[in-house]
């Protein structure tokens, strides 16, 4: 198979929490939320280039697609989804994914539902991130089972889409998860893991390249071009972090890893109240 099949087969799935200067923003992560100047970098190159966004659907149902795709995710979906991320995209007539923390819609920091609804209606789709940004993984079976139902469902309801992409928490994820998922009716899952998705791909292990501060529009030149092998330093580095997630369990790891980072508000994985 030549360099140009390969690439067509593959597709990368990028991952963007939010904008590093939006004051209004409830998380405002010194690692996850990128500056504005290096996001409108990113899309402007996506543009120059003649690059296209896909449907999640794409990838699951093709057997192969055009050189120079790409899907865009927002994941949590705070108040700079709305008013930087939703306009940047559409001007660039891109779509994106949106995953909003389902409990959370409305509340102040994040996104409302009358402007879920607006980028709804201007194509975007909407996936559930749970209701409550829990570590779907760490609580017990019937917990998580319900947070995927009930994030599902107040997300159909209030705004008359159909939800069938979910993106877990953390990326935290097991057999059992996969499982209840498809029980509760989603088609696909969106994780953490680092790397590129291919046409046809396991459905419920969808890999991300999560976009962190720092990553400015090389980053997505190299990614977009097939550049980011294996071998690259940040390539490794990522899949470590998912080799010792998978040798420590979840529990560990997530101890572990709050011991270790010494900043930022995804230290430990937030699970927000959602209640009252």
């Amino acid at each position: 198979m030549s360099s140009r099949e390969i690439k067509k087969r593959r597709v990368p799935i990028f991952l963007y929490h939010g904008v590093s200067e939006c004051d209004a923003d409830a998380i405002r992560d010194p690692i996850y939320a990128l500056p504005s100047a290096a996001i409108n970098a990113q899309v402007a190159w996506l543009r120059e280039h003649g690059c296209a966004t896909v449907p999640l659907d794409a990838i699951l149902a093709r057997p192969g697609g055009e050189e120079g795709s790409c899907v865009i995710t927002i994941d949590d979906c705070l108040v700079s989804a709305y008013t930087h991320l939703f306009p940047l995209l559409l001007s660039a007539g891109y779509r994106a994914v949106l995953f909003p923390v389902a409990g959370m819609v409305g509340r102040r920091g994040w996104v409302g539902w009358g402007e879920l609804d607006e980028m709804c209606r201007a194509g975007m789709e909407i996936g559930s991130h749970t209701v409550s940004h829990a570590n779907l993984a760490a609580i017990p079976p019937d917990e998580a089972k319900r947070e995927l139902r009930e994030s599902k469902k107040l997300l159909e309801d209030r705004l008359g889409v159909r939800v069938k992409f979910l993106s877990l928490p953390g990326g935290y994820h097991s057999a059992t998860l996969t499982a209840a998922a498809i029980e509760t009716g989603y088609e696909a899952i969106c994780g953490s893991v680092f790397g590129y998705s291919r046409y046809g791909a396991d459905r419920y292990a969808l890999k991300r390249f999560c976009l962190r501060q720092g990553d400015g529009e090389v980053i997505i030149r190299r990614i977009m071009r097939g550049a980011f092998m294996p071998l690259s330093p940040r390539y490794l580095r990522e899949r470590g972090k998912g080799l010792c997630r998978r040798l420590m369990g979840e529990r560990l790891y997530t101890a572990v890893r709050g011991a270790l980072i010494t900043r930022g508000a995804y230290k430990t994985l937030p699970r927000f109240p959602v209640g009252g």
